[in-house]
Order: C-alpha cells, then structure tokens, then sequence
C-alpha cells in the first residue's frame, strides 16, 4: 500500500452508559473508503460505529489507555485488516488533536503508509 491521506471529522456527540462521546466519520478521498468511530474520552477509546453512534457488538476499537502488552493482545484479530489500518490512524490524529487543546477537535486528517 502506498501512501494515503485520512479525512477525519466531527460528526456529532453521543451519550452511552453516562459516557460523553463524540461521533466521527473518516474518508480515504484516494479510495473512497469511509466510515465512523466514537470517541469516548473518558476511557482514551475509539470504537467502530454507524452515523449515529451506535456501536457494532463485534467491532473494532483502539484504546489508548491500555498498556503496551494488553493493547497488542487486545488488538490482535484487526491486524493486518485494511480498515483497521485506517481507524488507528485516524483515532490516533484525534487522539493526539485532544491531549494538544484538551477537547475532542473538530477536524484531525492523518497521512499513514
């Protein structure tokens, strides 16, 4: 795979069990993939969602709190997935978009490999 550029956007804030979370859309212009995650701040996790942020029983997610060992173990059944490739990167430029201005940003667009 080449180089590949992510479009990451705000698309509305959701409510699950009391948490605060915020519903992002991703788009790879160069294929025209695209799809959601929700963005749980409290918990550092990003989890695959539909428009409207619900959550897929079996879907993927990248958390950011775990240790080093647990995230990789936790992870391991998206590796090597295309699509998990690109939700990392694009939880990653939120994520790092968040700990910069301490709020969930409006836009974040990554470029991964």
């Amino acid at each position: 795979m080449g180089v590949a550029s992510i479009g990451v956007r705000l698309v509305a804030e959701a409510f699950e069990d009391a948490d605060e979370g915020f519903v992002y859309s991703w788009l790879v212009p160069d294929d025209g993939r695209c799809g959601w995650m929700l963005f749980t701040p409290a918990k550092r996790l990003f989890r695959e969602c539909d428009e409207t942020g619900a959550v897929p029983e079996d879907g993927m997610e990248v958390c950011f709190a775990l240790p080093e060992d647990e995230s990789a173990r936790r992870h391991a059944r998206w590796e090597g997935d295309r699509e998990w490739r690109v939700m990392v990167a694009a939880a990653y430029g939120v994520w790092r978009k968040f700990q910069e201005h301490g709020e969930p940003p409006r836009q974040a667009h990554r470029v991964f490999h």
